[in-house]
């Protein structure tokens, strides 16, 4: 599902209405009219008594008029508050409030602290209220009764709906610019807003519903919308029957290289993803001192035990090995356990640019990788890369502050530096690709903050590409099914006791849903 910024919001509006003719008091009207459909939808009972909208300056406060009328003729008792005077209003907003007003809607004026009591009060009564004061257009932190007014509603145990952000809300960010309201449900306008989907966004807008304006769809093509949220669909379109005459050399093979003493536990679950994903055949190539362990903890994979460096880690010399080993495989896993040493810096930079079959690189094999990334600049193979923030701060040279203040922003910048696909892991994962198109994982929970998720999530995506799945597509699927696995597992044993071993057992039935997901639809489109 494609997500907007303001900027390209406003671009698809003034073509809609400049160069196609369509008014824009047609699309407040058809914004109004949908967002009174949901709110009788979500809140029959609590309409019955009493629905306050509160109304900014602007069009979004245009749309509340709309609202307003819409919700009084159909018998609710509205009434409608204006952060400003009436007589400031301009176009299609100012038609909308004298509509509202001429057909009985009460309409008071908030400006001073006298008024502002008055809207409390009426707040207090209400059994729904509607945030129509600020939209996509607000950059800077709402002030005076405004301000009073975002507090008041965040007191409120009425439901609140935002009419398209959460007034106070950055639509771009999802960051707040000062006081920003708390909805328990937004309705967001055409195109779902790109700050509704990110932390800490998604903790003001409450559940997300979308709106048809009746907007051309094919605008979406003509202003480009790079950003993307994965739905389950994206995902289980990938997850068709297998062939009944097929075998496990169908399915490909994925070589998982990592491990070190004390941290064998990682290319074990690395490897276990992989085969849970459904790789045909997986190889877990470990420092050869920690071979007998991982052999006795890995029953489905192959395992390889190669050049040790004395310490339980690989040695330089197991580079050629690992070359070896990669010939006549799908796809290599990099870096669960793997440790760090300057003869581990050497390993990393020469399978990153010697290998021409795709790379998946993670944990310590992307601490080992920071030095010599400017490596990667030149050409080499498919490469995806899965930093935590923590990590992708050492990958770009910045603080970790900085990476998380622009997730979205930094996972893209690093996908087309050295033109890979770049997964930045944590709280609504992004994928990045090299051509500047980005998605948005809404599924996982804080419950995934612990030891090892990372390396299932590299063993899940590496099992993925093995079955010849393009390297973007398997990180998509990927990270949506990690998550999932994670929510569905979380639902049975709850967020602190959460572990990756649980995710890991829980993906089968995860990635069995997508195929039953899949066969529904099917099902549905035959009938």
């Amino acid at each position: 599902m494609k997500l907007a910024t303001a900027a390209q919001m406003r671009a698809m509006d003034r073509l809609a209405i400049e160069h196609y003719g369509i008014p824009g008091i047609v699309l407040m009207e058809n914004a109004g009219r949908g967002v009174a459909d949901l709110i009788g939808e979500h809140y029959p009972e609590e309409c019955e008594l009493g629905i306050l909208v509160l109304c900014g300056p602007g069009n979004n406060g245009g749309d509340g008029f709309v609202i307003a009328r819409q919700l009084f003729n159909r018998g609710y008792e509205v009434e409608c508050f204006l952060l400003g005077l009436k007589n400031k209003l301009t176009g299609d907003a100012r038609a909308n409030c004298r509509v509202a007003e001429r057909i009985g809607v009460p309409i008071g004026e908030l400006r001073k602290e006298k008024e502002l009591a008055r809207a409390a009060e009426a707040l207090s009564e209400a059994g729904v209220v509607v945030d129509a004061l600020f939209g996509t257009g607000l950059t800077r932190a709402i002030e005076g009764p405004g301000a009073d007014l975002i507090d008041l509603v965040n007191e409120l145990e009425a439901p609140v709906v935002a009419v398209d952000v959460p007034s106070g809300l950055n639509a771009d960010t999802g960051y707040p610019t000062g006081p920003a309201v708390i909805a328990d449900l937004t309705c967001t306008l055409a195109v779902p807003k790109i700050g509704l989907f990110v932390n800490p966004g998604v903790e003001y807008c409450g559940e997300v519903e979308i709106v048809d304006i009746s907007l051309p769809y094919f605008l979406q093509q003509i202003v480009e919308l790079p950003v993307h949220l994965i739905t389950e669909i994206d995902v289980a379109q990938h997850f068709g029957p297998r062939d009944p005459e097929s075998h496990k050399g169908d399915f490909g093979h994925a070589l998982i290289v990592g491990g070190s003493r004390g941290m064998s536990g990682a290319v074990v679950m690395a490897a276990e993803a992989a085969s849970t994903a459904g790789a045909g055949l997986v190889t877990a190539a470990v420092p050869g001192s920690i071979l007998l362990p991982v052999e006795t903890a890995l029953l489905e994979a192959l395992k390889a035990g190669l050049a040790d460096d004395g310490h339980g880690r690989f040695s330089a010399e197991a580079l050629d090995a690992v070359l070896a080993l990669a010939e006549k495989k799908s796809v290599v896993a990099l870096g669960p356990g793997l440790g760090r040493s300057d003869s581990l810096e050497t390993l990393v930079a020469g399978l990153a640019t010697a290998l021409k079959i795709p790379l998946v690189i993670d944990a310590d094999g992307l601490n080992n990788l920071a030095p010599n990334l400017k490596l990667l600049e030149a050409e080499h193979g498919p490469l995806v890369l899965t930093p935590h923030p923590g990590e992708m701060s050492h990958l770009l040279g910045v603080p970790t502050e900085q990476v998380q203040a622009d997730r979205l922003g930094s996972a893209i910048a690093l996908a087309k530096k050295i033109k890979a696909i770049v997964v930045l892991k944590g709280a609504r994962t992004v994928v990045a690709a090299p051509d500047g198109q980005a998605w948005i994982n809404p599924t996982g929970n804080p419950g995934m903050a612990s030891g090892g998720m990372g390396d299932v999530l590299t063993g899940l995506i590496a099992g993925l590409i093995a079955q010849e799945m393009d390297p973007l597509t398997a990180a998509i699927c990927g990270v949506y099914l990690h998550g999932l696995a994670g929510d569905r597992a979380a639902d049975n044993v709850g967020e602190r006791a959460l572990t990756a071993g649980a995710v890991l057992r829980e993906l089968p039935a995860t990635i069995k849903s997508m195929e039953d997901q899949l066969d529904e639809l099917e099902t549905e489109s035959a009938d």
